[in-house]
């Protein structure tokens, strides 16, 4: 394996579609669910599990957008994007890359251990890791608050008169 090889194209193009396929339909449920009951008129449960979806259709767009960048790099951009990270004093340095997909990012290691991303704008892993945090967190919290209904609401039927 070439160590200066960085991510596979036909990987990439293939997390692109399926982070486009998430998104869209993401943003569909959640759209769709705030307008079928109605923005003001849905609940807490209807809002939490809304917001939940079109935080990760956030998160998998922002992905695909990276994934993107990291496709649309060749061979020569690599080099000159490397060589701009590390500087021109430690060009000679540059032993290979390491693609790595999660965070997204292709990393230039140098012979002293030290590695520097480059190649996704700076923004988007840690936007992706803030909007997937967000949409988790709200559908844990969804589900939290449905259970904490039905519990509440087994408990009123069962009590005796």
């Amino acid at each position: 394996m070439d160590p200066y090889e960085g991510h596979n194209p036909l990987v990439l193009l293939l997390v692109i579609l399926v982070a486009l396929g998430a998104a869209a339909t993401l943003a569909v449920v959640g759209c769709a669910t705030l307008a079928r009951h109605g923005v003001r008129r849905s609940g807490l449960l209807v809002q939490l599990r809304s917001c939940a979806a079109l935080a990760g259709a956030g998160a998998a767009l922002l992905y695909a957008w990276g994934a993107l960048h990291l496709m649309l790099l060749d061979e020569t951009g690599r080099d000159l994007g490397c060589k701009e990270a590390v500087g021109t004093a430690q060009a000679w340095d540059i032993d290979s890359y390491r693609p790595t997909y999660i965070p997204l990012g292709l990393g230039c290691h140098l012979k002293s251990g030290t590695t520097y991303s480059i190649g996704v704008p700076g923004y988007v892993n840690p936007a992706v890791g803030a909007l997937a945090f967000t949409a988790v967190a709200l559908g844990g919290f969804s589900l939290l608050e449905s259970e904490r209904r039905a519990t509440r609401d087994f408990k009123r039927e069962t009590r005796r008169p």
